[in-house]
């Protein structure tokens, strides 16, 4: 810190001395005077904000002052500011600029300062510099358009990046363009590997009428699930409807049996005797339809039960392996009052 103060107050003092450079001695001497004035007050703020950390305005600042005066201690402190900055390769070029430059042994020592200043502190950064190597294998070298950060660059070459997040994109005839992003931290040699794949594995279209089947199968199977789904619930009602009408039937033997009782064996509940028997035989009526109701419900569920399972399988079957549907005959009990029968369906 003193060795900067000290650089710093010699700069201003070399500043202020009549001794300026060539092309600067040419110009009339109000305007060599006003220029190394404001390059003074930039250098004054720069040097401020420096020492506040604020070092994109000091990075400024000390770029304005280089613009007025040319002076070595200018580029020193902006490559300073660089390097605070993470702005590493930007920092190392202009410490190269200092060290490049051939300083005659009467300019001012803040001048020989600087340069002895940058030769210590561009060996200090460069190990600091992260690397970064790209390998994309299965592509040929020379067919590989490889870009980090938008920069076209070599692959399998190492590359020279600031510390942080970088992006990598590749591209190669016949593959599939590939982007990553990466992190770079300080000192890091990195290698990284990007693969192209084949674009031919990515866009080969499917065997001519491979997508029907398989659309043709999600269709059938979809049909499956809804037709057993369908025949269960149908399956489900019908035991259900059947144990209702069986207790139905219970209730009704029941009521019989009590309307038997009023006068034995020959009431005739089609011409009942009494508002009693009337109500009797009234509720006898209802249990019995109730019964057959039921009953039928329960052999409609279970009918349409089978044929939700017979179409299901059908049209399996036909979508399966497509041929000339057989004729045939479905039978189905029917309950009725007063006795039943068969239901017949199907193709004849």
């Amino acid at each position: 810190m003193r060795f900067r103060r000290q650089l710093s107050l010699g700069l201003l003092l070399a500043l202020a001395l009549p001794a300026v450079p060539a092309a600067v001695m040419a110009q009339p001497v109000r305007s060599t005077e006003q220029a190394k004035a404001a390059a003074r007050a930039l250098a004054d703020k720069g040097w401020e904000f420096f020492n506040a950390g604020r070092y994109e305005e000091a990075l400024a600042a000390f770029r304005d002052a280089e613009a007025q005066v040319h002076a070595p201690p200018f580029l020193l402190y902006a490559a300073r500011s660089c390097e605070r900055l993470g702005r590493l390769l930007e920092a190392r070029s202009l410490y190269q600029r200092v060290l490049d430059e051939r300083i005659e042994a009467s300019a001012p020592r803040a001048f020989q300062q600087a340069q002895e200043a940058a030769r210590a502190e561009l060996a200090a950064l460069a190990p600091r510099i992260p690397t970064l190597q790209i390998d994309v294998p299965g592509a040929a070298p020379g067919a590989v358009e490889l870009t980090l950060d938008g920069e076209r660059v070599a692959p399998s070459a190492p590359v020279e990046r600031d510390p942080g997040e970088h992006t990598l994109s590749a591209t190669a005839p016949g593959r599939v363009p590939a982007t990553k992003t990466i992190r770079l931290s300080e000192g890091a040699k990195e290698r990284v590997t990007l693969d192209l794949a084949p674009a031919a594995a990515a866009v080969t279209a499917p065997p001519a009428g491979h997508a029907t089947r398989d659309a043709g199968s999600d269709v059938k199977t979809a049909a499956l699930i809804g037709g057993g789904v369908a025949a269960g619930a149908l399956t489900l009602a019908g035991v259900v409807f059947t144990l209702v009408a069986n207790g139905e039937a219970s209730d009704a033997r029941q009521q019989r049996s009590v309307v038997r009782a009023m006068a034995g064996d020959d009431v005739d509940c089609a011409n009942p005797a009494g508002s009693y028997q009337t109500q009797q035989c009234s509720k006898l009526s209802a249990l019995v339809g109730d019964k057959y109701l039921f009953s039928n419900l329960a052999v409609w569920s279970f009918i349409g039960a089978g044929a939700s399972a017979a179409g299901t399988l059908g049209y399996y079957w036909l979508a399966t392996a497509p041929s000339e549907p057989e004729k045939q005959v479905y039978l189905f009990p029917l309950v009725i009052p007063g006795g039943g029968g068969l239901v017949a369906g199907g193709a004849f």
